[in-house]
């Protein structure tokens, strides 16, 4: 009885400490009340392009995922640049829109799209897509995390295809610090819901925090009943917690050539890189 009681006021305490620390944290940063994109047009969510290309259904599609660790750490420029040379969209998850970075996509002309989870010091956090085509359409979603009140976000990008069809492309970064999975699953099933009406070829992939059984059976279960399938590795070096992968690529109505990781000094979860054909009829 003693040991339960200590057990409950020790998460008690954690809980308490966690939301005082996530309240004086807030209160440093801007956080919007609403999901939005990164761009200069305030409060947008979602955004269409006009169409001037499409993706080519006849050549594979070269995909590179990763979460960058807000670019924290020295080599993630040269790391980028080896992805963006094979890769004609690269999904990154805890993306900073430093200078830095900024000056990176500009170099290379590739078109970006961000969501808006948070800034500091001016600087947007969230996830990111770079892609060597803009998309027809784009639009951010979020889900604030129950403890540190900081949003975790996702990134829903449409592609046009040479065959007439549309590549929807989510790009997810899954809230982590939750007691329960309900907060987790309720962030997962707003996509689900959105990918479910899709037509086309979908991609789904970025950081899920898998770190539990719960997690992952959720995940696995949810995206396999709208017919997506994972992504196996030839060469799997991603980050695991309590032996679970964190980071996964998800697929419908697309052949997978060929998938692989990289471990990397430059951030703390490994790169994924992925080949993918049309099918072509």
């Amino acid at each position: 009885m003693k040991k339960t009681l200590k057990k409950r006021w020790l998460i008690l305490g954690t809980a308490t400490l966690i939301g005082a620390i996530s309240v004086w944290i807030y209160d440093m940063l801007e956080v919007p009340e609403v999901p939005r994109l990164a761009s200069s047009q305030k409060d947008v969510r979602c955004l269409n392009y006009p169409v001037s290309a499409s993706i080519d259904v006849s050549n594979p599609l070269s995909i590179a995922v990763w979460n960058i660790y807000k670019q924290q750490l020295d080599g993630w420029e040269d790391e980028l640049l080896a992805l963006s040379k094979t890769s004609s969209l690269i999904l990154l998850q805890e993306a900073q829109s430093s200078q830095d970075l900024q000056h990176y996509i500009s170099a290379r002309q590739w078109h970006s799209n961000q969501a808006f989870a948070f800034s500091v010091n001016d600087e947007v956090a969230g996830v990111m897509t770079l892609s060597e085509l803009a998309p027809q359409k784009v639009c951010a979603y979020t889900k604030v995390e129950p403890y540190l009140r900081l949003p975790k976000s996702a990134l829903y990008s449409e592609f046009p295809l040479s065959n007439g069809q549309t590549l929807s492309v989510i790009n997810i970064h899954s809230i982590n610090f939750t007691f329960g999975i309900e907060e987790y699953r309720e962030q997962l099933n707003a996509l689900v819901d959105a990918v479910n009406k899709l037509d086309g070829p979908v991609i789904v992939a970025g950081d899920f925090n898998t770190w539990s059984e719960k997690r992952l059976k959720t995940v696995k279960t949810e995206l396999n009943r709208i017919g997506l399938q994972e992504a196996v590795f030839d060469t799997d070096a991603r980050l695991k917690v309590f032996s679970l992968p964190l980071d996964h690529i998800y697929y419908r109505d697309l052949v997978l050539n060929d998938a692989n990781s990289r471990r990397t000094l430059a951030s703390d979860h490994a790169m994924m890189t992925a080949s993918f054909s049309f099918n072509v009829n």
